[in-house]
This record gives structure tokens, sequence and C-alpha cells, in this order.
């Protein structure tokens, strides 16, 4: 049976995830070049919205720019710039900064320039255009943005208004949000900043991105008034990793937009290549409603190019924009290749999301995509566009997740371990690859070519393995089958692999993916120093750490399969866990044994229908150890 993976109808048979990549089938193109490429001292501009005016149809771009690395400096504050295109976004006109400098908020002893986001709404009843912007005191640092009460110091969320897109805007005398404010009323997160204000039939809704420090993970409140002067009620946490469910992380949330009545939150990536991009949506009038928030897009919304100015893939926010005459225009921020904040315009059919091909990119770190089918003897035939370096994995059994519990992370060395790859690189070479499960790699067969490789076609049988670039083999050689295993894709840094077909004859079986104990901190919103190291050798751990977690810590899993294994080791001196699947009860492990124990599995969920699930562990009694799961699934595929 053959199953071409570059069809839109077998689209979910990749694993996407926000650290590990993103095959994406998205159709968004690029309009035109750079609205805005940053230069010093604002080396970061990568933040902005994208609004049009109903009354005339002009588009306006509310750039953000930040000093390199978001830098916090008194003389040169990051501010918003706003652009104006009367052309549908072929070119721009800069109308310069959005506020003027020196406002103070009543009650503050400092002005607060600081104001780099923001996003912009028309109000029909009242003629009135208002932006929602992010602001800091300006005595505010990066020591003291999470921890104000104190110092002196504040942050939050504010509205201005305006008769016009363009300005002048004046801004209102106190913030909707204020840090200091709502201290104790923020659940896991330190603060919210970046806001987004949506008028609905009976009262105003502001939605704002929080974030929680050093537990690095971000979620989306809720706050609703009868008017943008308020009152304006206690935020409500709807979007956040302490959901049950499957929730991708890391992602963080800003700008929303509205189309139809329904609020969609993009999120995006906070790992070192950002291009995977949740989209959350929810009904108008519910979006106060934690659960009436659905994940609409599990990734599969955005594509990167392989264009020098936007090196990076998309980087510092999500995409935002509104939906006319049929098509989601949007703005996205980059970086381009001297590390410098670029801002674009990109569009897509609103109805037309997807289409055949799919594009897999890397930045920074690499980036790997699994299939979620299992393959023994098996024929690829696959057409390509290729820049840098890709390696079309088979007989994968890597073990999957970041290198740390951090933001920027990269997959783990683990990850890109354990299997073996045919190696195409743009300079025209191939090599058959063998990747032992220490990542010390073997060559099995190499050929180089005098044009672009853009087809390949790779076949196991009988314990061999044949690959050829059209009529022309350059590796034939001994490659027993490791039984059901995925095929993968693995794009080596600075990578983009534009696939146009990637046809697979043979059986699409049962596959099996692990993965490490980061995944599961990252997943829960753990602070990892919260963890301890074991008083056990850390060899009898398998994931490349060892975490020890008391009281009430836990740790979540977001998976997708029909079922699943925890692993771990097991001592004396260790309590036990429970078990939670999408938040209902599941079991309890024990980790307790008269003697120190290799890591192996210590429960087993049984057969669950082939989906996605949030896997929770949760101390119950004394400490427990964490190490990996492995997921089992079944290939939506067509099989023999």
């Amino acid at each position: 049976m053959t199953n071409d993976y570059a069809k839109t109808a077998l689209r979910d048979s990749w694993l996407r995830h926000p650290v590990l990549g993103d095959p994406s089938f998205d159709t968004f193109e690029r309009i035109g070049d750079a609205v805005h490429t940053s230069q010093p001292p604002f080396e970061w501009a990568v933040n902005g919205s994208l609004f049009r005016d109903p009354k005339d149809g002009a588009w306006y771009y509310y750039a953000g720019l930040y000093p390199l690395g978001y830098a916090l400096i008194p003389d040169d504050t990051c501010h918003i710039v706003i652009y104006r295109s009367t052309d549908e976004g072929a070119s721009w006109t800069s109308l310069g900064r959005a506020f003027e400098p020196g406002f103070m908020f009543e009650g503050h002893a400092f002005a607060s320039d600081i104001c780099p986001d923001a996003v912009a709404m028309y109000d029909e009843l009242s003629d009135t255009y208002w932006l929602s912007y992010d602001w800091c005191s300006n005595n505010s640092d990066w020591t003291n943005i999470f921890n104000p009460e104190g110092t002196g110091t504040d942050s939050g969320a504010a509205l201005a208004w305006s008769k016009s897109p363009a300005g002048p805007f004046h801004r209102l005398p106190r913030p909707h949000i204020s840090n200091v404010e709502l201290s104790g009323h923020k659940g896991r997160f330190k603060r919210m900043y970046a806001s987004t204000l949506l008028r609905r039939s009976s009262d105003w809704i502001a939605l704002t991105l929080c974030d929680s420090g050093d537990c690095f993970s971000w979620g989306l409140a809720v706050m609703t008034a009868p008017s943008p002067e308020g009152p304006w009620s206690l935020p409500t946490i709807v979007l956040s990793v302490d959901t049950p469910d499957y929730y991708p992380a890391p992602v963080e949330f800003y700008p929303c937009f509205a189309a139809d009545g329904i609020i969609y939150a993009p999120a995006t990536s906070v790992a070192a290549s950002r291009n995977y991009q949740a989209v959350f949506a929810s009904a108008m009038e519910e979006a106060h409603k934690p659960d009436a928030w659905q994940l609409q897009f599990d990734g599969n919304a955005w594509h990167s190019r392989p264009s020098e100015d936007e090196k990076y893939g998309i980087w510092g926010q999500t995409f935002h924009g509104f939906v006319q005459d049929g098509r989601l225009n949007v703005m996205y921020p980059s970086k381009n290749g001297q590390n410098y904040g670029t801002l674009f315009v990109a569009s897509r059919p609103w109805r037309q999301p997807l289409s055949d091909g799919f594009t897999l990119s890397a930045h920074v770190g690499k980036s790997i995509a699994p299939l979620l089918a299992g393959y023994a003897d098996f024929e690829l035939q696959a057409s390509f566009t290729l820049v840098g370096t890709i390696d079309i994995a088979f007989d994968y059994a890597g073990l999957l997740g970041p290198h740390g519990s951090v933001s920027d992370a990269v997959p783990h060395p683990l990850a890109l371990a354990n299997y073996k790859a045919l190696r195409i690189s743009d300079d025209n070479s191939v090599k058959l690859v063998s990747v032992d499960a220490d990542g010390s790699e073997h060559v099995l067969a190499s050929a180089s070519f005098d044009a672009p490789i853009g087809t390949v076609r790779l076949r196991r049988s009988a314990g061999r393995m044949i690959a050829s670039n059209g009529d022309t083999v350059f590796a034939d050689v001994a490659c027993d089958s490791e039984g059901d295993r995925p095929l993968a894709l693995i794009a080596h840094e600075w990578s983009n692999f534009a696939c146009r077909t990637f046809e697979l004859r043979g059986n699409a079986g049962r596959y099996e993916l692990g993965f490490n104990s980061f995944d599961a901190l990252l997943g829960a919103g753990q602070r990892a120093g919260d963890w301890t190291a074991p008083d056990v050798d850390a060899s009898l751990f398998r994931s490349g750490a060892a975490f020890i977690g008391r009281q009430q810590l836990k740790a979540k899993w977001n998976v997708i399969g029909s079922g699943f294994e925890l692993h771990a080791p097991t001592s004396p001196d260790w309590g036990k866990a429970d078990v939670y699947v999408n938040g209902v009860w599941s079991g309890t492990i024990s980790y307790w044994s008269k003697q120190a124990e290799q890591s192996r599995c210590v429960y087993s969920s049984g057969t669950l229908p082939q989906g996605r699930y949030g896997i929770q562990l949760v101390a119950s009694e004394g400490s427990f150890p964490l190490d990996r799961i492995v997921v089992f699934g079944t290939s939506g595929a067509k099989r023999a």
C-alpha cells in the first residue's frame, strides 16, 4: 500500500512539537519586501500588529521596536512606530511614533515610555479607534520586572484612543492592567503585559499574555469591563499548562484577532526554532470561560521561507491580522542574518489554510519530525527543494524532547541519535549514515552530483537498502530491518526542506516514540530548580537527566497515541505518584524497591482510543523519580 505523506489528507501523520519541529502544510505567502528592517539602537523590531481601517481600507502596521536582547535602556526606550499602506501591503509609509514621551499614569512617580507592543481596533458605535498597548515605568529593568512590589516600578497593559488609526492617541489616565495592583490575582504567573482589546455584544474583553518567569511557561488571561474606562474584572486564566488535557508547551500568546464571531489566539513556540504555531479559538461571547477554548491548529499553521532577511523564521511573537475579502492578511516578525529584527506581511485564503506539500525548517537548532507510523521494509520516493541539509531517517528510535526546561530549547542530543538516514545537502552531496544511540555516526555510502538533488528513492527489502537519485543508484548496502519503526525528517541548522511528494510503499504499522523528562517539566510549567538530583546513581535513568520531585510537584507529557508506558528507576527512598490522563485519575505508581534498580516500565495505560492526551504525574506520597514516557500509536494511513 502506498501513502503520500505530503498530501493534506495525511497531514496528521506527522508529529509536531513546539521544540522539536513542525512540518507545515499552510498556504501563507509573503507579500513584498520587509516593512521594517531594524537598525541600531533598536536592533530587535520583532513585535507588531496589523489593522485595516474599515472606513477607507488603509492598512496600519504597529511595529514594536526594541534594543538588542530586549534591553531596557532609559535613553533608548522601546516604542511603537506606525506604518500605513494604501495599496494593501505593497508599499508602506512611516508615520512616526505612536506616543510622545513623558506620559505618567495617575499616582505614578515615573513616566511610562516603555511601550513596545500595541494592537488597534475600531469601535463603530463611538467612532473611536482604540489602541491596547503594554507599558513599563521608566525605572523598570529585568531585575524587577517579574517582582515589582516594593521597588517603585510597575508594568502591565493600558489603553489609548484616537479618532484616526494614525493617531494622535490619547492614553487613558490609568492602566487597566497593573502588575503591582494585580499582585496575587495572576495565578501561577508573575506578570501580564501584551494585550488585545475587543468589543462584545454587551461588554469589552481584554486578552492578555501572562509570563511565569523562570518556570518558562506562558498563558492567556481575560478580563471584561462595561467600557474601556472600566471597571475591569479580575483576570481569569483561560489557557495555560495547567489545563489537564493535551496542551502544547512552551508557547506564548499575543496578539489575538477576531473573525465571524470567533476569537483566535495564535501562540508561538518559545524554543530556539519557533516556526511551530498553535492556534486556539473560542466563540466571542464565551471567551471569558476557560472551557470555551479549543485547540484548532496543533502546529501546521506557519512555514518559514529560505530567505536571508527572515533567516530565523518567525521570531518574537506569532502572526496577527484580519480577514477581508476571503483572505487572512497578517504581519509576522523575524530576524535577518545580522540578528536584526525584520517585519513582514503575508496572506492566505481564509477558507483554505492548507494545501498539498509541506515545509520543515530549522534555524538556531535542528528540527525533527517523526511519522506517526512504523515501517519495516518500505520504498520511499520523495521530491523536494532543499536549502541546507536534511536527514530522511528510518529505523528511528531516538528519545524525543528538549535539551532543558528552558526557553530557546533545542532537541536533546538523544533525540538526534539511534537511527539510520539518507543525508542530503544543498552542495549536491548525499550520504547513507547510521547514527548510534550515543550519537556517533558511520557513513555507509556517499556520492556527489553535478546538480541539486530534488528527488530520491530509498528501498529496503530482503535485508538490503538501495538508494538512488533518478536512475543513478548510489548506495546498495546491507541493512536489516529493526521491525516497525517510524521514519523521521531531521532538518539541520539553517535548513529548509520544502517537500512536494513523500510516497511510502509498505505496511504502515504501529509506532513507538519516547519522550524525556525535560519535556514533562516544560509541559507542566515546572521550575527545574524545584526538582532535586537523586541520591542514587544517575545512570539508572534513561532520559539524559535525573530529577526527583517532592510535595505537590508534577510533570506532564502531551502526547498523541493509543497507549503509553511510564518508565523510571526504583529505590527504597522513593514513594508514590498519581497518574492522570486528561485530568482523570488513572492509577498510582509505587517507586519503592528493596534496592535501587534500573529504569523500567512502572506503569502501563493499556489501550486507549487513538488521540491527543495530557499525561500528568503528581507526587502523592514522599518523592518520585521522573524519567521518560513511551507512547504507542496506530497509523491513520492506509495499510496493506
